[in-house]
């Protein structure tokens, strides 16, 4: 990108509606948040969290419920394709199924039985099927920080929620561990009195789960310096003992 100290950009930050300027020569770019440790290189964040190259504010997160690009949107959309077919075509055969019993009368009574149950399947999944469909298709989280307030927008089938919430007003950042189908890992909120306000600002990826509590505890407390909030560090034991 070329330098140009006159030119400028516009990102705006949704859904506060607030926008910040820099130059072309800060070459803004979207990134996972990465925090640098001193003895164990980079952690990376799951949650895509778009900011300035350096770090620190604003941050703007955007999450949608069928966010597929390239070869993966490929995939997933032949996939779903053939297994709506599949589960049409056996709805459909069940039925010619049953059509051929009421006029043949050589016709074992369990071919009805399974012709029954497998359209009852298939017709169950199909709504199963489309129901996620629709769930994943309209879901949409935003999630803005900058100039010391929080802005928040989530839309499901149930409706939207939008809030908008001052930063000094949070609790503070607080690391906490857990178990997920015997597998441990961890994560950094930022916590509010009101729980349905806390959310995760970091998630760590495969290899960082697994991070020494030194690592972690200067993540967190750098984090807490960026946010200019106190910090707690949940210890592992102390989520087992609760």
């Amino acid at each position: 990108m070329p330098r140009a100290e006159s030119e400028s950009m516009n990102l705006m930050c949704l859904p506060c509606g607030h926008t910040e300027r820099w130059t072309l020569g800060q070459k803004l770019f979207i990134i996972h948040m990465k925090f640098e440790t001193h003895s164990e290189g980079t952690m990376k964040n799951e949650l895509k969290w778009q900011t300035p190259e350096a770090g620190g504010f604003p941050m703007h997160l955007s999450e949608k419920g069928l966010d597929f690009k390239g070869k993966n949107a490929v995939f997933f959309y032949i996939s779903g394709l053939v297994a709506t077919l599949s589960l049409v075509w056996v709805i459909m055969l069940s039925i010619k199924l049953l059509q051929l019993a009421r006029t043949d009368p050589n016709v074992p009574q369990y071919y009805v039985t399974v012709a029954l149950v497998c359209a009852a399947i298939s017709a169950a999944a199909l709504y199963s099927f489309y129901k996620i469909f629709k769930e994943r298709r309209i879901y949409l989280k935003e999630i803005s920080i900058a100039d010391g307030t929080v802005c928040f927008r989530e839309r499901t089938t149930a409706g939207t929620v939008e809030w908008q919430e001052k930063l000094r007003k949070f609790e503070g950042l607080f690391l906490k561990h857990y178990s997920y189908r015997g597998v441990e890992s961890w994560y950094i909120a930022l916590v509010h009195s009101d729980k349905t306000r806390s959310f995760p600002v970091f998630a760590p990826d495969y290899e960082s789960r697994q991070a020494p509590e030194e690592e972690k505890r200067k993540l967190l407390a750098r984090l807490g310096s960026t946010f200019n909030l106190i910090t707690n560090y949940e210890k592992p034991e102390e989520k087992k003992n609760e």
